[in-house]
């Protein structure tokens, strides 16, 4: 994998961001990370990663369950 820099996948979150954020102020993780992998920022299978420091500056995760039956359905990350 390329050396990749923090501050490259802070302005990529920054941006995604801008682009796909989600009614209610979110990013859907899987769709988060397919890209990051297709920008060439981020590995599949890698942690502890410039990706991983950039998001723990910037977001935060938060479930997202049924409203009726509480199942879990999916996961987004939220800007600070």
């Amino acid at each position: 994998m390329k050396q990749v820099k923090v501050e490259w996948c802070r302005n990529f979150i920054k941006s995604f961001f801008k682009k796909h954020c989600i009614p209610g102020g979110g990013v859907e993780t899987n769709c988060f990370w397919n890209a990051a992998e297709k920008s060439g920022l981020w590995e599949r299978g890698t942690y502890g990663t410039p990706m991983s420091e950039a998001l723990a500056d910037l977001t935060t995760v938060e479930s997202i369950n049924n409203c009726e039956t509480g199942e879990y359905l999916y996961s987004i990350f939220r800007l600070k």
